[in-house]
Formats: C-alpha cells, structure tokens, sequence
C-alpha cells in the first residue's frame, strides 16, 4: 500500500509543532507491557532520519509527491536534504511531459515557498533563491498553464516581495496583481482566442476569469458575440459558464451593457435569454431591459435568478421585493436586502416577514435566515412609528428559534405573555392535553400536523425562554398585585380548560426566574408572598425544576467529586433559613431544593471514589 505508506513516512516530518495523543493504558486487562516508557529523543532523531531518506529516494515521485516534500523542507534539517529534494524537481521536470502537472507544482513551491509562509517556516534567502529558479524551469510554454495561478482564486496569497517592502500597500498590491491578469488574460486571448480563456474555467474562478475578459473582449460587438457562444456552449460546465458570465457583465461597461444584452436577447432562444439576464447584474438597468421581454421571460427570471445582495437604492429594493414576492421567493428577497433594511417601506418589510413565515414553497436550506440578519430585521421594524406590540409579538413567535440567542431576542413576546394570562394559556393547551377529556376553544385548535407541530416547537420554546416575571416594571421591580392577578388569572383559566396540574407547575417554573431581593435573599418579596398564598405543592416542584434546569450542564476535575453540589445546597439553605420566619411554605420549598443538591453531591462523591479506584 504504497498511497498509505507516503503518507505515514512524510507525517514523521512536518516540521510544524505537534501533539501526540498515545493510547491509554488499559484498564481491565494486564496487557501494559511498555505502558509509560516513550521513545528517547536518539530514537525520535533515527526514526525521523530513516523517514526523510525513505522519502527523497522513493522509487517514483510524481507532482503531488514532490509537492509534499516542499511543503515539509522546515522539517528537514540537513541542508544536503533540501538540495536532494530541488535536484529531484529538476530530474522530474525534465522527463515529465504533462504541462498541467508542472504548472500544478510551480504553484505549490511558490505557495510553500515564496509568499509569506516561507519566511514564517523559517526557509532562508537561499531556499527562495533555489525556488525561484525551480519554477523559472516549470513555467509551460503554454499561456493557460503558465499564468492559470493568477485565476486560481479571487484572492492570491501576497508574495515575499510584498512583504518585504517598507511600505506595503494593499492599493498597490491590488493594482500590481490588475495589471498582471489583464496582460495575462491579454496573452491567452492572442494566443487561442474566447476558446483558451474558457480553458481555464475548469481550474480556475470564473467569475474572475469572465471580469477580465470583460476587458479585453470589450467592444459591443467582441462582447455580443463572447455572450452569444457561452450560451450556445453545451457541456457538463454550464454553472462554470454562467458565473463566468456574471463576472463578464458585471465588469462591462455600463453604458455599453444595455446595447449587447439586447443585441444578444434578440438572437437567443427562450431558455438562453432567461439564462443571459440571470447572468446579468442584479439591479434596475436590468429589469428595464427586462420589461420590453414577455411575460413568460419575466416570471422565469424572478423564479430563477440569484439575487446577490448589494446596495440597492430604495426604489430598486422595494421593487425586487414586489417581484419576488410574487413569485412566492420571500427568503430569496430577504437574503437580497439584507444589508440596507431602513430603505424597506414600512408595509413591505411586514409582508416579507409575514410571507417567510407563511410561504413553504422555497426549497429547504435556500437563503438559509441567519438570527444575526433577522435580529437587525426586527430593530429596524421595532423603531418605525405605526408599529404595534401585538405585530412585534406576533413576529417573535413566528421565529423564536432564530431569535432566542440574538440580539433582538423576544421582548414583546414575553410582555405580552406576562401581561395576558390567556395567551400562557393558550401555549400551555398546544403542548399539554386536558386532564378532563374535554374540548378546547376552536380557537385554539389546530387542525395541520404540519403547522401544529410547528407552533409546539414554538410553544415549548417560549415557556423554556421567557424570563420576565409577571408585573415587572422595565427596570425589573416587580409589582406585587399585579403579578398575584396574573398568577390568579392563569390558574382560574387553567382549571377551566383541564389542565390545573400542569398549568401550577409552569407558574412555578416561571417563578423559579425571579430576582433577588434588595436586601440579596431569594427570591424576591412579590414572588414569595404569591408562592405563600398559592402554596400548591404543583407550583413548588415546578420551582424546583426550574432552579435545577437553570442550572445548565456542569464540568468538573476527577477528583472534585460532589463539592459544587455542597456549595448550592449550602447557598440554599442559608436563604431557607432566612425567609422560614415570613414564608414558611417558600423556606420549605429551598430546603427541599437543597436536599435534593446534598442527594447529588453524595452520587458525585461515590462516582470520584470509583474513577481513583480504576485510575490506580
């Protein structure tokens, strides 16, 4: 297997700095023979010599194989061995025929050696030195395989030269690298014609290939006639083609792109046509053209069309919203304005949200929403006048799973949750059924598994996220009538619709997320005297749950056993012992959360005693 005996051999020398990871002693078998005697650094040093001599005398290198060797000259630290390695290249390049795989090399040498991962590999002036006369002997008489690095990428790694400079500009660097594709782009051209720049697609990045074509084949009838053959082309290439396409028309001039697109458009098939103004830039100048086109034309392009977000002016952003809300595309419009949202009418920007929620016909996974993009979405929303709490609500609900962790997060949902008793109502009836088999309001029934299970997730969400106790003021002070209304409200449609147990045990839950006292005891004064007059055992073990979920996932050392629990229980029982005078009911309920801690600490505890066992 001689593919995985390369890889072991040149992994002995990466000269990067690496970890090793050796296996565990075993634990149930007495099979530990050697277990804890590494190698000895004389042993490290033979081994690591024995590789590198394995490596630069393998009985046959290739490109990739000698491009691993350059990628790993840091690793070798005999000067003698970097030679043979150069002096292996120039053996290589002189019987090897392929054009495509020297080119393939010269890449990867310049790569690894003359940009700026030489320097911080630690490769002195000499290895620079050798690199550049080794590429200098690559370079293919072939223009697409001798300046193909140049299109490789949008973005090509900055060379030692560059950062050698005292001065270094990315202006300049920009302008340099400009003037280096346009000749090269030039020199194809002159040699082979549109058919050697459409050479490079298969390895390079189209849409910088298809701008400086743009360049070159810039006259309106250079350019037409560019158009016309890409769309005429057929091979398994189209994607290639097209955003080659895009980077030709997005680097045409603007005064004559107008003129080949329809020069163009009137030569083209239906098909073809759509295809060339998708290709087109995604902006108003377009569309114009695209009025004088039939229906049909129209419909397929904004059904089709990738809209790449950019800055749009406002009449183009309510437009493009219009359009492809029209043809039910609202995560595609969405993903197009996302960088502007204040130049989005009023009215537009509800219809889009709305229309995201509602319509399910876009693919799953297209213009995948981001909580960042949403979050600023609903701030933009949330700042214009007009717009209600209720709307506001309404829209966090839709998408409380991408907004529970976001900036907006869900503050008109969860005031309107802590102000309308009904509605915890409500998202307590989609989760939990009724405890006396009867009906629920039509209201509340859902009839759509779909859409059901959808607005569960949405429930469940909610009542796990909402933090905000009832009667909080926006400064968090809690008013205490207002939360024993709110709490009495609840339990009163609670028993009304069946659901008495459940419905005690999520106040308590809710509770379980009250402030601190001014006087730093827990929780609160309003809540305990509401957890006192209530005293429903439902309500206090839904506390309880809800101290013990807040609590999240915990870590500890091997040998720290249950000393967390022990510091919670003892934090608990101090405010028990501080509140069993006034509430006694509520010290009840913190002295049992903090026996439950003392049952975990002693689980912790045997748990750490096992692991020493096992450890010895």
């Amino acid at each position: 297997f001689p593919d995985i005996g390369w890889q072991i051999c040149i992994q002995q020398f990466e000269g990067r700095q690496q970890v090793a990871f050796p296996s565990d002693r075993p634990r149930w078998r007495n099979d530990a023979a050697g277990a804890g005697h590494g190698a000895t650094r004389g042993e490290w040093g033979k081994f690591i010599r024995k590789a590198i001599d394995l490596a630069i005398a393998w009985p046959e290198h290739d490109s990739r194989k000698l491009g691993d060797l350059v990628e790993r000259l840091e690793g070798m630290p005999d000067q003698e061995d970097r030679l043979a390695v150069w002096n292996r290249i120039d053996a290589w390049s002189q019987a090897e025929p392929d054009e495509k795989a020297k080119s393939a090399l010269r890449e990867q040498i310049r790569r690894a050696v003359l940009t700026r991962r030489g320097p911080l590999r630690g490769l002195e002036a000499d290895q620079r030195d050798r690199a550049r006369e080794t590429c200098a002997k690559l370079a293919s008489q072939d223009p697409l395989c001798r300046h193909g690095w140049l299109f490789t990428t949008a973005w090509v790694e900055v060379s030692v030269e560059e950062l050698e400079d005292d001065h270094p500009d990315r202006r300049e660097r920009e302008a340099r690298l400009d003037e280096l594709r346009t000749q090269a782009i030039a020199e194809i051209w002159a040699a082979r014609g549109l058919d050697g720049v459409l050479g490079l697609l298969p390895d390079c990045d189209p849409w910088t290939v298809g701008r400086y074509t743009a360049c070159r084949a810039g006259q309106e009838r250079g350019a037409a006639d560019t158009l016309r053959i890409c769309l005429l082309t057929e091979n398994e290439s189209q994607e290639k083609l097209d955003n080659f396409l895009r980077g030709f028309l997005c680097f045409l001039d603007d005064s004559l792109r107008p003129a080949v697109l329809s020069t163009v458009a009137e030569t083209v098939d239906v098909d073809q046509r759509v295809r060339l103004f998708a290709c087109a830039p995604f902006r108003e100048q377009t569309w114009r053209l695209l009025d004088r086109q039939d229906r049909f034309v129209r419909d397929r392009y904004w059904r089709t069309v990738f809209p790449a977000p950019t800055q749009f002016s406002e009449a183009e952003t309510n437009e493009l919203i219009d359009c492809l809300l029209g043809t039910d595309r609202p995560r595609a419009a969405f993903f197009a304005i996302q960088l502007d949202w204040n130049k989005v009418e009023t009215s537009r920007l509800k219809r889009l949200l709305k229309a995201i929620v509602d319509v399910t016909t876009e693919p799953p996974g297209h213009f995948k929403m981001e909580p960042y993009d949403l979050s600023d979405a609903l701030d933009s929303l949330d700042r214009r006048p007009g717009v209600t709490v209720d709307e506001m609500a309404r829209l966090e609900f839709a998408f409380i799973e991408l907004l529970v962790h976001s900036e907006h997060g869900i503050p008109h949902l969860e005031r309107k949750i802590t102000e309308a008793p009904s509605l915890f109502v409500q998202m307590l009836a989609l989760l939990f059924r009724r405890q006396d088999h009867d009906q629920d309001p039509p209201e509340w029934r859902v009839s759509e598994l779909d859409r059901r299970a959808a607005l569960q997730s949405a429930a469940y969400r909610l009542l796990d996220e909402v933090s905000r106790i009832p009667g909080s003021d926006t400064e968090g002070k809690v008013d205490i009538d207002a939360l024993k209304q709110w709490v009495n409200e609840v339990r009163r449609w609670c028993k009304e619709h069946g659901r008495t147990e459940i419905g005690d045990e999520q106040i308590g839950q809710l509770l379980s997320k009250a402030p601190a006292g001014e006087d730093g005891s827990w929780p609160c004064q309003p809540v305990c005297e509401v957890l006192e007059t209530v005293a429903s055992q439902d309500v206090a073990d839904g506390f309880a749950i809800g101290v013990y979920n807040a609590r999240g996932v915990s870590s500890r050392q091997l040998d720290e056993g249950g000393a967390q629990e022990r510091d919670l229980s003892a934090k608990y029982r101090a405010w028990a012992q501080g509140l069993a005078i006034e509430y006694p009911h509520v010290a009840r309920i913190l002295e049992q959360i903090a026996d439950g801690y003392d049952r975990d600490a002693g689980r912790e505890d045997s748990r750490a005693l096992v692991r020493k066992r096992l450890d010895r």
